[in-house]
């Protein structure tokens, strides 16, 4: 049975929505504790600063599938459960649910188009040349390069035409997405959402908010390090090829099914405690271990046909 015939016999309605509900109220908790609660209820020493910097780095993944799910409309059965989540999601990570979903969908449509391989050495240059803006952005700049985005798309029509890039096929679909009236009020709505939080948050945490500022950082990184993994190396002419990789079977919760990123690519429309069975069904084969995929990228630049 080859992946495209289990995918059409996979059952279509969301009969996992109670367990991503669950796996949501814990990425929440944990967003919560971040923010607010943990200055509040928790002794701030080196210790117990270092134990949430981590859990949050840990957990990112976690924070992270629960949007990818939004994303493609496989969290909740409802798409209007599926916007709200995402962009709550979405602001605890101070990135805007529209920017990100629009980036993710493009992601998919033209994979490893010029703003989607940072690793592939551009034409006439030189891996050396090329290693400064590659580490920066794997090791949180791609995060942050969303966030100074999202601002940058807030304003007005004329401005952000400006700012867009000019290669294709991006400019075109970001001009199309981005100066609709109405998708601009919901970024400038996510801007103002995140400036609410971190003021709020900056109160609680009060002279230990570099503590709050790590976390937000050691998020960054954890966002920036997953988001090529599965397509670091890769040819730049790969079709919806991403890579399959083996780790424990107890684990795949954690990172809601990235380690399956190839079946993913194939159908967007499956539910991530789908893709294993697709996966085995499907005869598909791993390609070494989601760690050894992450760590693959410290490779640095390559050159790409």
């Amino acid at each position: 049975m080859t992946v495209q015939d289990t995918i059409a016999h996979s059952p279509a309605e969301n009969v996992h929505g109670a367990a991503n509900a669950r796996l949501l109220a814990i990425a929440v908790a944990i967003s919560l504790l971040q923010f607010f609660l943990a200055p509040l209820l928790l002794p701030m020493g080196a210790w117990s600063a270092l134990a949430l910097v981590c859990l949050c780095a840990v957990t990112t993944p976690l924070h992270w599938g629960l949007m990818h799910e939004a994303i493609h409309g496989n969290l909740f059965s409802a798409d209007a459960a599926n916007r709200r989540a995402g962009r709550v999601l979405g602001n605890f990570l101070c990135l805007s649910w529209d920017v990100m979903r629009f980036g993710h969908l493009l992601h998919h449509s033209n994979n490893r188009h010029e703003f989607d391989r940072p690793e592939a050495v551009p034409p006439g240059g030189s891996r050396l040349a090329a290693a400064a803006p590659y580490y920066f952005k794997l090791l949180g700049g791609h995060a942050l390069i969303s966030f100074v985005s999202s601002i940058g798309l807030a304003l007005p029509s004329p401005i952000v035409a400006r700012l867009v890039p000019k290669a294709e096929p991006m400019r075109s679909a970001a001009l199309r997405a981005f100066t609709r009236a109405d998708r601009q009020r919901r970024i400038r709505g996510d801007l103002l959402a995140m400036i609410v939080l971190l003021a709020v948050a900056g109160f609680c945490w009060r002279t230990h908010w570099p503590i709050l500022i790590a976390t937000i950082a050691a998020r960054f990184m954890v966002l920036s390090l997953l988001d090529n993994a599965p397509h670091y190396g890769t040819a730049l002419d790969s079709g919806t090829y991403a890579r399959n990789t083996r780790m424990p079977r107890w684990s795949h919760w954690l990172v809601m099914g990235h380690n399956y990123h190839g079946i993913h690519h194939v159908a967007t429309g499956l539910k991530w405690q789908e893709l294993r069975s697709v996966f085995e069904k499907g005869g598909a084969s791993f390609e070494g271990s989601w760690t050894t995929m992450v760590l693959r990228q410290f490779r640095g630049p390559v050159l790409l046909d």
